[in-house]
């Protein structure tokens, strides 16, 4: 937890409004893959239909994987001065992150109830 809080503590959140397009591509692209990737693995392994289907959405929310990622990623394209890389990597992902914990929790809530894992009045 604590490597998450420090690689996630020095993005400059200030960079979000400048990532529009890359944010937009980043979350519609990790949301595909999330989604298809679960989709094909449950079908290939013949699980039930609400896994094929909401496994998937259950996947989505994040923060912590994509921020120690983004620390290696900036470290390296920085190697020691401020990269222009670098500053849109740290502005995509923190855009990302925000935007997924607020929507994806929902999405993921949903293919829960879905699935019949929860009901809503549990939520």
């Amino acid at each position: 937890m604590g490597a998450i809080v420090d690689l996630g503590a020095p993005l400059d959140y200030h960079l979000i409004p400048g990532a529009g397009l890359f944010t937009f591509i980043y979350i519609v692209a990790r949301a595909f893959g999330k989604y298809s990737g679960a989709r094909l693995g449950a079908r290939w392994m013949k699980m039930a239909e609400t896994v094929q289907k909401y496994l998937g959405f259950t996947l989505l929310p994040h923060s912590g994987v994509s921020l120690v990622f983004t620390g290696i990623v900036c470290a390296t394209l920085e190697g020691g001065g401020e990269s222009e890389y670098a500053v849109i990597v740290k502005g995509t992902i923190a855009a990302a992150a925000v935007i997924n914990e607020m929507i994806a929790v929902i999405l993921a809530e949903k293919g829960f109830e879905r699935a019949g894992e929860i009901t809503a009045a549990a939520s």
